[in-house]
Formats: C-alpha cells, sequence, structure tokens
C-alpha cells in the first residue's frame, strides 16, 4: 500500500520538512517528500515507515506533500506525487485501487489510515486538497481524482 501524507506546516519548505524529520525521525519517519519541483526519497521503501501507526507502517510506501502555493505549483504536485506513487506500486507489482474499510486497498490517505485501520486520527491530505482545488480552481479534489491521476501515471510506466 501507498500513503499519502501532507505535512499541515504552511511556513515550511521541502529542504526544511526532511531536515526536521531527519532531527526527529524517532517521532515519525516516511520514505519521501514530494513538491512541485521535487520529488526527494530519503529512506529506501523497503524499510519501515512510522508516520501512520499500526497496523499501516509496517505495510506501506508513506510520503508527504509539502504545502505549495499557486494553481501552478499545487497541480505538479499532484502531478509528482501521483507519479512517485505510481512508480511505487509498479515496483512491488501492486495495480491502483482505493482504500477500502476491509482493509483492502493499495491507494491510502492518512485519513483513510484513521478511518479503516485506527491507531491514528489524522485527517491528510483531505483539508489541504480541499481548500487548494477550492481556491486556485474553484472545484474539489479527493482521493477519487487522485486514483485517476495515479491511474494515468501509472498507464504511462508500461
Amino acid at each position: 500500500m501507498i500513503i499519502v501524507h501532507e505535512t499541515a506546516n504552511p511556513n515550511d519548505s521541502i529542504q526544511g520538512e526532511i531536515n526536521y524529520e531527519r532531527e526527529h525521525y524517532n517521532s515519525a519517519f516516511v520514505h519521501a517528500f514530494v513538491d512541485a519541483n521535487n520529488i526527494i526519497q530519503i529512506s529506501n521503501t523497503d524499510h519501515e515507515a512510522w508516520g501512520a501507526a499500526y497496523p499501516a507502517n509496517g505495510r506501506a510506501v508513506q510520503f508527504e506533500q509539502v504545502e505549495v502555493y499557486g494553481a501552478w505549483n499545487f497541480a505538479r504536485e499532484l502531478v509528482n506525487a501521483a507519479y512517485y506513487t505510481a512508480f511505487n506500486m509498479h515496483k512491488y507489482g501492486l495495480t491502483p485501487s482505493l482504500a477500502q474499510a476491509d482493509g483492502s486497498g493499495t491507494l491510502w490517505s492518512h485519513h483513510n489510515v484513521s478511518q479503516y485501520l485506527g491507531g491514528t486520527d489524522h485527517t491528510d491530505p483531505d483539508g489541504y486538497w480541499t481548500r487548494n482545488a477550492r481556491n486556485y480552481f474553484g472545484t474539489g479534489y479527493n482521493m477519487n481524482d487522485f486514483l485517476q491521476l495515479v491511474n494515468y501515471e501509472y498507464a504511462k510506466l508500461g
């Protein structure tokens, strides 16, 4: 499974978030960070991350989206996030599918983990996506929309 996070820190850069995580890796740790211009993997995806609580941590590739500003940056960040998700799904032989209450599915948000697996009460990236999609494009954006983008990127990988 792949778990999508969002840093919920409107005042930091991707490098600042990476530096913070390196200094506080005992409390939370993900494999990569994504923004409009970068996908920076900081850990081998074969190693366990702990960004979403158990039982999700032991079985997921996890990445954080860094808050970006502007329509172009937000759209580009979503494309980068979808590519990173699709790349890792392809790498591990997973087919894109949304998280389900029975624990199945390969594409999860931190909110899905809270809803279906427990151990956490976070709701990211829902608020970030909703706010930016509304502010920049006058529409909504959710995991169904992200799944479509992941499927597009996945198909390009062959």
